[in-house]
């Protein structure tokens, strides 16, 4: 008791500074943990269930990144297509000697310079009468010709049409596909960028958690995933404030970023330069 009241001043004005300075530290205390540090968020999970982008084109994206997963990136997708056996060609060869067989067979050639003419038309016409040498040949050539055009229109109609369904068969992919690992905090998840050729999002998928903390942030990076902190920070894309340390969740790229090269993606703590969790992402087919 005799120490207190010496620590405690005796006069009015004493007491009042004293009291002021205790309220400072513990101003200072509160600023440091529920501010600076946050320690509170360790405790507190921010949870989110955001529905996939909206594009142009309606579509399931649930499914779409559950076949897109099942699938698995370009890699493993070009090692089942390499070991597929090659194709028969030969009922294909066969038909056109056939059909060539076929032709000659059923010309008639009673007159040799006739018979030259009909072979050179055989396409025109599987029966030609070439009693009339003139006549046979006319009759082929021109038969020829419109078999030529016919099939010279439909191949342009074919290929305009190709044209503008490969435009409309454009509709929204997933283009890389990511696994999120822990760094300095736990972190899991999956991470897909979806598009269609005019948008792009990166998406968390609702497996996704990491630990909660302050100021956290989106970045693309161009190290791995692995990489220091100081070369993860030597170039990387800020995509904008974490919305949830679990749940699902989107994020728009921009269209002048080349995933390629950008192809790390972590959840930072921009305040103490702290890496939570990173995925790469990896190509789809």
């Amino acid at each position: 008791m005799r120490f207190l009241s010496r620590l405690i001043p005796r006069s009015a004005g004493g007491r009042w500074a004293a009291g002021l300075g205790v309220a400072a530290v513990i101003g200072v205390g509160i600023y440091l943990v529920f501010f600076l540090f946050a320690f509170h968020l360790i405790f507190v999970d921010e949870v989110v269930d955001e529905a996939g982008p909206e594009f142009a084109v309606e579509v399931d994206i649930d499914e779409l990144i559950s076949e897109a997963l099942e699938t698995g990136p370009a890699t493993t997708t070009a090692a089942v297509s390499s070991d597929a056996e090659p194709t028969d060609e030969g009922p294909a060869t066969d038909q056109s000697m056939s059909v060539g067989e076929h032709s000659a067979d059923e010309v008639d050639t009673s007159d040799g310079s006739t018979g030259s003419g009909d072979s050179a038309g055989a396409t025109g016409s599987a029966e030609v009468d070439a009693s009339d040498g003139s006549t046979g040949s006319g009759d082929s050539a021109g038969a020829t010709g419109s078999a030529e055009s016919g099939e010279t229109e439909g191949a342009a109609e074919s290929d305009a049409g190709s044209g503008s369904s490969g435009e409309e068969d454009q509709g929204v992919r997933v283009a890389y596909v990511g696994s999120f690992g822990p760094r300095s905090h736990p972190a899991e998840g999956t991470a897909v960028v979806l598009t269609d050729g005019t948008q792009t999002f990166l998406r968390f998928d609702d497996d996704f958690a990491t630990d909660n903390g302050p100021d956290l942030n989106v970045y693309l990076h161009t190290a791995g995933p692995d990489a220091s902190v100081d070369d993860l920070v030597g170039d990387f894309i800020d995509l904008g404030d974490l919305k949830g340390n679990i749940g699902a969740q989107n994020y728009v790229v921009p269209g002048d970023i080349d995933l390629d090269r950008y192809s790390t993606v972590s959840v930072w703590c921009v305040r103490f330069r702290v890496v939570f969790g990173t995925a790469e992402l990896a190509p789809m087919n």
